[in-house]
């Protein structure tokens, strides 16, 4: 069955079921001829009866009507202003380069717009301050704004997540990896460029950074410890075109509390193979690996009692929680539960044992309310649809929300990062209302 599982909620992601649409459906309006909408917003919009993709706009108009055309979109704004002034759009997906957020965020919130802003949220914390504490946004009945980390709001997520809060003993280490195959971004991808807030700390490595702050606590602010980075290969000239830019980035972190935190990030993965293969062979060759974390806990005494010549022996138990695929649940994720057991006499090991356990969360708990509302091939971005239309409308909804102080957090600790990369930040908009 598993295949086949795999195969129908493929099926139904791609053609998911069309709902009649509600009178007061929310209309959203689309702010860049983006690759990443149609999966954001435009897809998951088809199954979801109060919302209605409305209009997009583009800077080059041709390619806005294109991609109207292709996606069905009925509205072609000649530009970003035009689409915000429109007086029959609710809500604003921002999926303009990274150096443009902030002020098409600001832009929209000031035109009574509600926000759904890709991640990261801004180019840099200062950004970040601004914009989640301005008084259009802090104001009683302020437009929703919500900053686009989408993979926490599945069902898989809080899953695992509540797997570490209910696990024995004191979390020692947490990591977090997403890096990507060679191939998917080319040259003259908006990442790769300093002044439109690229960088892979900015993209993959914002969601590895997420993911550990979301289980150590979600308004922290870490502290890096070391930093190493990849700079893009140089050009025809020696020179790397881009010298501010981190194509792969390695954190080291540590708390307050001495939790050991790592997190990798890779926009063009090379040579990362097992070892039983050659780094002469493989060091150049491109890898596939599904984005992951881990979190290992301190060692617990499950039992303790005197044993032969009244020397002490004690069963310890230690705990670590693995998820596969954390970012594109829906197709395929793992959560295993390993616990390593030790039997001690005194000084001397007697016995050591593994058990581990599997879990999947294609939808809630059975006999949660929120599993009558969920789908099991709901992606997480439909997950993050249904969130925000419930925050906008005023209902219950799921609880899970990021709220602008963890915006800001990740925007801090982003910073401190490049910081001790000895990296610029990325720059700041000189954007003012």
């Amino acid at each position: 069955m598993f295949p086949f599982d795999i195969l129908q909620r493929t099926y139904t992601i791609i053609f998911p079921p069309t709902a009649t649409k509600n009178d007061d459906a929310i209309r959203i309006g689309l702010l860049g001829a983006s690759k990443i909408a149609p999966f954001v917003v435009v897809n998951p919009a088809k199954s979801h009866p109060d919302v209605i993709v409305a209009a997009v706009a583009a800077r080059d108009s041709e390619r806005a009507k294109r991609y109207a055309k292709t996606h069905g979109i009925p509205i072609v704004h000649s530009s970003y202003q035009d689409l915000i002034d429109d007086p029959s759009i609710d809500a604003i997906y921002v999926a303009l380069p990274n150096g443009l957020h902030y002020e098409w965020a600001l832009r929209s919130i000031r035109a009574g717009k509600h926000v759904l802003l890709e991640k990261p949220s801004c180019s840099n914390a200062i950004e970040a301050k601004q914009l989640f504490n301005h008084p259009l946004v802090t104001a009683k009945n302020a437009p929703v704004l919500l900053e686009a980390f989408h993979y926490q709001f599945h069902p898989a997520w809080q899953t695992y997540l509540s797997e570490v809060r209910k696990s024995p003993g004191s979390i020692k280490s947490v990591h977090a990896e997403f890096l990507l195959s060679p191939g998917l971004l080319g040259s003259d991808d908006i990442r790769f460029t300093y002044d439109l807030g690229g960088g892979c700390m900015m993209d993959v490595g914002t969601y590895a950074l997420s993911i550990v702050r979301q289980i150590l606590g979600r308004e922290k602010v870490l502290e890096p410890v070391e930093v190493s980075y990849r700079g893009l290969p140089p050009g025809t000239d020696g020179k790397a075109k881009e010298p501010q830019i981190d194509e792969a980035i390695d954190a080291k972190y540590r708390t307050a509390d001495s939790v050991d935190v790592h997190i990798s990030g890779d926009l063009v993965t090379r040579g990362n193979w097992p070892s039983f293969f050659p780094a002469s062979l493989t060091r150049r060759l491109p890898s596939f690996n599904w984005p992951k974390s881990s979190v290992t806990f301190e060692p617990v005494v499950v039992d303790s009692q005197n044993g032969e010549g009244h020397t002490p022996s004690q069963h310890f138990m230690q705990r670590t929680l693995t998820m596969r695929n954390p970012l594109i649940p829906t197709f395929y994720h793992r959560i295993d539960i390993s616990d390593q057991h030790i039997l001690r006499q005194g000084d001397h090991i007697t016995k050591t044992w593994n058990e581990t356990t599997y879990k999947t969360a294609y939808n809630w708990p059975e006999g949660d309310k929120r599993a009558a509302v969920y789908k099991d091939w709901w992606t997480t971005y439909r997950c993050q649809l249904e969130e925000f239309v419930n925050r906008v409308k005023g209902r219950e909804g799921s609880g899970v929300w990021v709220d602008g102080k963890e915006s800001i957090a990740q925007m801090e600790t982003i910073d401190r990062t490049y910081e001790k990369a000895g990296l610029q930040l990325r720059p700041t908009s000189t954007f003012e209302l």
